[in-house]
């Protein structure tokens, strides 16, 4: 199987951390390979889940991002239709309660959060998982999602003793901890197969490995990127707009640069950009700016439509230069020659200051210097402002270690989720069975568990006290200790088994019931405020400047809010910001252009999509909370979804059911006159080509279509 697998990817022969990993696999052992970017992780990955498949198990590739997921699955098929006759691969990243199909899948590619999912419901083949790769294992560091892929491996573990566990992780210092409690075979190396140079810049001159000296004829970042031309640089930054401001700075310089022919290649993806758009916005029109003088942004502001069109122009080498912020190096696979990092610090919340950056993420930053394959070797520069910089750069991120893989799952939201999804599904049902389960997670193997007891005790009250759970044989007072022979039994309510499966945070699920108990009757307003109450979703910053016009709207809706404003004085400023949210989403449904949305509300359109898709799952949960709890309200709540999820007045859904179809192109249909499906289908080419946004392409595509089915799935 491994000679085939790299025959068919053109593979002479293996790096020596691949070789070691290999040999693991082979022994059916689990294993951690902690390893630079581009060594090779992932043909291990792909070697140990075909093993699996061809043993009669199956596999399962958890990966933190979902476009990383369809990445994975379509080489997976690719590779699995010419060497493992076909095996049938899978991918799960969304609706989190629903697991039907899946089992039919030799390999499933899905995040940690869908897998989490997945285990909630407990289908059968679970137990027929062989082998779990965990694709970015170190990020078990990160306080939102870490928990979530902990638990995960915790979990399958628990279901399948003997299952083999691949961990791919970046180099970590305490990776032999990771290690030990996976069970698993360290595969530890700094190798990396194009070789990393490293430079820090001070004004005009990069000093490369402390020994050679380059002067530029420009200070700082441009200067640095112009100096790399005609070869791709990567410029991470530490916000939005600073990624912005140096694009634009960029494209000034290297646009100059550009020959008439590379020009004329960039204009396929402006027009890409403008084409695709159902909605054209000043976003994508100062993207399409920039892309024409070879440079571009990358951030999460952006929407998938805009990041994916970026990302193919600097993968097809016509972008020269690609201002991103951090999350860009942890996500997606985009090497380039040389890296600048010119930012070193970040905003910290919690300290109200400029922190300095991991060094775990400046080390995946300069991972993205050099192509294997294209480049002799990678080149990464730090900027510094003076030699006591530069001196702090060498000794923190040249020479210093990077940071241990500490667990998270001590936090109290972490707690309640996981908790509550460890009782409903039956994982754990008495408090004994608890600490023996948490003692088995990372958490417990570094010796949390017993510093966070009174948090535990907390979270299962308030589980207990919100009737999510109910505890039997409980004892007044303290919670029995850990050690104690008496047994707590745990039993999960309908309720909380209900919020437990539909993945939302349990305490969501209290706000939600509280809301639909409400005396205010329910109303879009009030449902869509109630969304924005829930921890699921974050919520739009109100200015200073903002705080009256808020408070004014306030006393003008209040009647329509199932959530009564918070009597203490310090809770009605997040109150606040979750009804400006609450209003953004109105006015998404009223079909206010996206254009308006940005100005109004100080927005981006990724912004506005991340909160959109959120809004849609959490009124998808509640309108099956409501069939419990408040079945009269459930037709709303879900008409509601449908309308969130298009952004659309009521009118237009039976429009939104025809492929091709956005909330801009509906309207101008419906406003034509075509107002429903039939109207369009009885009509000619001719009768739609004038209309705003349609064109002659899909008028073609779109009349005569005698099918109501054919118009639904057929049209592309």
């Amino acid at each position: 199987m491994l000679n085939q697998l790299l025959n068919y990817l053109n593979i002479k022969e293996l790096y020596p951390p691949q070789k070691e990993a290999m040999q693991a696999i082979e022994r059916n052992e689990s294993l951690l390979m902690s390893v630079p970017t581009a060594a090779g992780k992932t043909v291990v990955a792909y070697n140990a889940l075909m093993k699996a498949v061809k043993e009669g198990k199956k596999g399962i590739f958890l990966v933190p991002l979902r476009a990383l997921a369809w990445e994975k699955v379509n080489e997976l098929r690719d590779i699995c239709k010419n060497i493992l006759n076909g095996a049938k691969i899978g991918v799960s990243v969304g609706d989190f309660d629903k697991i039907r199909g899946l089992s039919k899948y030799d390999i499933i590619v899905a995040t940690s959060e869908r897998a989490d999912s997945l285990i909630r419901h407990n289908p059968p083949w679970l137990t027929e998982v062989g082998c779990l790769v965990s694709d970015e294992i170190h990020l078990i560091n990160d306080s939102n999602r870490g928990p979530t892929l902990e638990v995960t491996l915790s979990k399958f573990r628990e279901i399948n003793p003997d299952i083999q566990i691949i961990g791919l992780s970046a180099t970590v210092s305490n990776s032999s901890q990771v290690a030990e409690w996976l069970k698993a075979t360290l595969v530890e190396s700094d190798f990396r197969p194009v070789p990393l140079k490293k430079g820090i810049c001070i004004a005009n001159e990069i000093e490369w490995d402390g020994d050679e000296f380059k002067t530029i004829d420009i200070d700082g970042t441009e200067g640095i990127a112009l100096d790399n031309l005609p070869d791709q640089c990567l410029v991470f930054v530490n916000t939005r707009r600073s990624a912005e401001a140096q694009a634009k700075r960029l494209g000034m310089l290297i646009g100059k640069r550009l020959s008439a022919d590379e020009t004329e290649k960039l204009k396929k993806y402006t027009s890409e950009l403008k084409a695709g758009a159902d909605e054209v916005t000043s976003v994508d029109s100062n993207l399409a700016k920039l892309i024409e003088r070879g440079v571009a942004y990358h951030h999460a502001g952006l929407t998938n439509r805009q990041r994916q069109i970026v990302e193919k122009g600097f993968r097809d080498k016509k972008i020269k230069a690609l201002c991103a912020t951090p999350t860009l190096a942890a996500g997606v696979n985009l090497p380039a020659k040389r890296v600048i990092i010119r930012d070193l610090t970040r905003w910290d919340s919690s300290f109200q200051s400029n922190q300095p950056l991991p060094v775990l993420e400046i080390q995946q930053m300069l991972g993205r210097a050099g192509r294997p394959g294209f480049d002799v070797d990678g080149e990464g520069v730090l900027i510094a402002k003076n030699s006591e910089q530069k001196a702090q750069i060498i000794e923190t991120y040249f020479e210093g270690e990077t940071e241990p893989v500490l667990s998270r799952l001590g936090s109290e939201p972490a707690l309640r989720t996981h908790l509550l999804s460890l009782i409903s599904s039956g994982t754990i049902s008495t408090t004994e069975e608890m600490h023996s389960f948490l003692k088995k997670t990372l958490f417990g193997a570094q010796g949390e568990l017993w510093r966070t007891q009174h948090r535990i005790n907390k979270v299962l009250n308030f589980l207990e006290e919100e009737g999510l759970i109910e505890i039997e044989g409980k004892i007044d007072g303290e919670f029995i200790p850990a050690n104690a022979s008496l047994q707590e039994k745990l039993k999960a309510t309908p309720f909380g088994r209900k919020v437990s499966q539909l993945y939302i945070d349990p305490l969501s699920g209290v706000i939600i019931r509280n809301a639909l108990e409400s005396e205010v009757p329910a109303n879009p307003l009030g449902l869509l405020h109630t969304v924005t109450r829930t921890p699921d979703i974050y919520s739009l910053y109100v200015r200073k400047n903002e705080m009256e016009t808020y408070l004014t709207h306030l006393m003008q809706m209040e009647a329509d809010l199932m959530l009564p404003p918070p009597v203490e004085h310090t809770e009605l400023e997040f109150y606040l910001w979750d009804l400006k949210t609450a209003l953004l989403l109105m006015d998404w449904v009223e079909e206010t252009p996206e254009e308006h949305l940005m100005k109004r509300y100080s927005t981006t359109p990724g912004d506005i999509r991340a909160k959109v898709e959120t809004a849609g799952w959490i009124l998808y949960s509640m309108s099956e909370l409501s069939e419990l709890l408040s079945p009269n309200t459930t037709k709303m709540i879900a008409e509601l979804e449908i309308r969130i999820s298009n952004g659309v007045r009521k009118e237009l859904l039976p429009l939104l059911e025809i492929d091709s179809i956005g909330r801009v192109r509906a309207r101008s249909l419906f406003n034509a006159g075509f107002t429903s499906q039939s109207s369009i289908r009885d009509s000619k080419p001719s009768d739609l080509n004038e209309i705003p946004g349609i064109g002659t392409k899909l008028a073609e595509k779109l009349a005569g279509k005698k099918d109501p089915e054919q118009m639904r799935f057929e049209l592309v």
